[in-house]
């Protein structure tokens, strides 16, 4: 659970048991709304208030980790759509000669109003280098607090690079145009389901209207000629 909460932005040390007080304040508030609720029913019977109230406690249990599944996604998502402009200002960084905990600081900085979380992510990294954490190491945590697989392959291809001593810049303009590849073949891919998912608004909601707009009058005067 810390974990969803990290990836969520939670990632205070008393977040953990705030969310479990929340939780156990919302069971305690839902189940007494619903006790008073059947209160007004007089005509249930005690087994069909019992049931209510189980329902509204087990809606209170269960709320709070939707919210939080929610705030995960979101941000993931967020995170995701600004990685392939980090991705590109790292390549820009990096061939412009600075060093990696720099080039890191200076991604975040520049986006830090367009992608904030994605910004928030890399400034605590830059923070940890500084702390004397490893830069592998450091961008590990980025991976694991993010869970996104375009981090790991980065972080899997700077390892590679700084076990081999091949040059960074190299290693990421390589990540970059294969990352690019990767997102036109997620685009097109994206744009050959279109036509399918299109068939049920189709369907159900456009043809329907259409075959009223176009054959509606025409059954009105048939209709009228019949009469």
């Amino acid at each position: 659970m810390r974990a969803k909460l990290v990836r969520a932005g939670f990632r205070g040390e008393r977040d953990l048991t705030s969310f479990y007080a929340i939780k156990t304040i919302a069971c305690v508030v839902f189940g007494c709304v619903a006790l008073q609720a059947t209160t007004f029913f007089p005509e249930l019977s005690a087994n069909h208030a019992m049931l209510i109230v189980l329902g509204a406690i087990c809606t209170g249990l269960i709320l709070p980790n939707m919210i939080v599944n929610k705030l995960e996604t979101n941000r993931i998502r967020r995170i995701r759509n600004g990685f392939p402009d980090a991705l590109d200002l790292f390549v820009v960084c990096v061939e412009a000669g600075l060093g990696l905990a720099a080039t890191i600081q200076r991604v975040a900085d520049e986006m830090d109003v367009s992608h904030p979380d994605l910004a928030e992510e890399l400034g605590l990294v830059t923070a940890e280098m500084s702390l004397g954490v490893d830069r592998i190491t450091a961008l590990r945590g980025l991976a694991r607090r993010t869970g996104l697989d375009e981090i790991k392959g980065l972080v899997a291809l700077l390892d590679q690079s700084a076990r081999f001593g091949t040059g960074i810049a190299e290693t990421l303009r390589v990540y970059s145009d294969e990352f690019r590849d990767k997102r036109m073949q997620m685009a097109e891919e994206n744009a050959a389901k279109v036509a399918t998912k299109m068939i049920f608004p189709l369907t159900f909601c456009m043809w329907p209207a259409f075959f009223v707009v176009a054959v509606g009058p025409a059954i009105l005067k048939v209709f009228e000629v019949f009469k």
